[in-house]
């Protein structure tokens, strides 16, 4: 094996998530890496392999990025990140693991593709505004304009430095409320001006539109529950993160929530098939 396809083959790991992170699609990261390999294949001469790899999956990604963008303009509703089981995440690929959370991926939409690159390698690989400036081909002035602009942009759009684990009962209280068809009670769980975004892609019924507001959240999840008898729910995990799975015959959703002073202050409903294949769900 040349040293080409051994450096590709050791970074792989390191290199989807980083794509990944910029495309919220597990399987367009791992085109995107693949292509990757394809172009080094034979490649000498290359002082620093880890740099160099990160250079061209970056530069790649924002391609993808931008033909994707295209696509999901015209995706019917919200749409959303796909989730990926942890247990299919590679272990310690450099990524910071809050940035691969929902939330944070969805927010990330907002951006455009250079500004997305040079916030995931500022925050999600510690990359400096010189070494990003490296990797677009760009300067480290221009790289720390793109990350001003990128966080007055997102301002709470931060990735979250507290626990996920701590969003557990949260978690738990949700349930219970929905199970029981306790509206009320679900949305003293909720903050007064949560949001909802459901992604069914025009495969299952979703909601098209945010949904706002404590009383109209519990409402559209409890009657969601009365449409769906019989459901099972699982406490399972996406992106590292706790998330409830809801399991009935062919049908799978995944709601994630991001949790704030114990309540949840934004919810995530994954509900398209489609993006879904890479939940590993415990029967």
């Amino acid at each position: 094996m040349d040293e080409a396809s051994i450096a590709w083959r050791e970074e792989q790991p390191r290199l989807t998530m980083l794509a990944y992170n910029m495309l919220g699609v597990w399987a367009e990261a791992q085109d995107v890496v693949s292509a990757v390999g394809e172009q080094v294949l034979g490649a000498q001469n290359v002082r620093n392999w880890p740099a160099y790899l990160t250079t061209l999956t970056t530069r790649r990604a924002i391609d993808a990025l931008r033909s994707a963008r295209l696509t999901r303009t015209e995706y019917v509703g919200t749409w959303l990140p796909e989730p990926v089981d942890e247990r299919l995440l590679p272990e310690q690929a450099a990524v910071r693991a809050s940035m691969l959370r929902l939330g944070v991926l969805f927010l990330l939409e907002q951006l455009s593709p250079a500004a997305r690159a040079a916030y995931v390698l500022h925050h999600a690989l510690g990359f400096t505004s010189v070494q990003v400036a490296e990797v677009l081909d760009t300067t480290p002035a221009a790289v720390r304009q793109l990350l001003s602009r990128a966080a007055k942009k997102l301002r709470d759009a931060q990735a979250p430095t507290r626990d996920p684990e701590d969003e557990l009962p949260l978690l738990a209280h949700i349930v219970a409320a929905i199970q029981r068809a306790d509206a009320a009670g679900l949305a003293a769980l909720l903050a007064p001006d949560v949001v909802l975004h459901s992604d069914g892609g025009g495969v299952v019924r979703a909601a098209r539109n945010p949904v706002y507001g404590a009383q109209k959240v519990a409402r559209f999840l409890v009657g969601v529950e009365r449409k769906n008898p019989g459901r099972r729910v699982l406490l399972g995990r996406a992106n590292g993160a706790p998330a409830l799975l809801f399991t009935a015959p062919g049908r799978l959703d995944v709601l994630a929530v991001d949790g704030a002073g114990g309540t949840a202050a934004a919810i995530w409903l994954v509900s398209n098939p489609e993006k879904l294949a890479r939940l590993l769900v415990e029967t």
